[in-house]
């Protein structure tokens, strides 16, 4: 063989795992900063499977009591939606016709609760869910008015000496 074709065809081996190197490090960068904007949207409308968005309350968001729930199915699933059904904690709390929903949670104040939307189909089937996990607090007390001047008596009048 001939040592200038050997060098040519290592040198084009070599050009080759270069440029695989530099693929899989592309492809690593676009999975990476994808990652990072995904996990940027869980604070906005979650939606699991089968179509069913929670649009609020946000996930991961600290919230009072009582919470509105608001959930809806795609358009493309809602055809076999018949009921949607909310659950506090693995409890049921909500259940009604239709492919949304929009209720109030009670939640305890102190805890981290799940909150989960069902969309079940005509034959009580399971459609899709979403889950949302939320904390709740006490409510920031509102301060009281100030007294107004005619609910306070007037002072007795300062003695003359």
């Amino acid at each position: 063989m001939n040592p200038a074709r050997i060098s040519a065809s290592r040198k084009g081996f070599v050009q080759y795992i270069v440029l695989g190197l530099l693929l899989v490090l592309a492809a690593g960068a676009v999975a990476f900063l994808q990652h990072r904007h995904a996990s940027n949207d869980l604070t906005a409308s979650l939606t699991g499977t089968g179509g069913v968005t929670i649009v609020t309350p946000d996930n991961n968001s600290t919230v009072t009591s009582p919470v509105q729930v608001t959930a809806s199915v795609a358009s493309g699933f809602a055809g076999p939606v018949r009921t949607m059904e909310v659950f506090r904690d693995n409890t049921l709390v909500y259940q009604g016709p239709g492919s949304t929903a929009n209720t109030s949670v009670t939640l305890s104040a102190g805890a981290t609760h799940n909150l989960t939307v069902l969309a079940l189909k005509q034959n009580g089937n399971l459609e899709g869910s979403a889950t949302v996990y939320v904390t709740a607090v006490n409510p920031t007390p509102t301060p009281l008015p100030p007294p107004s001047s005619s609910s306070v008596a007037p002072l007795p009048p300062v003695p003359s000496p």
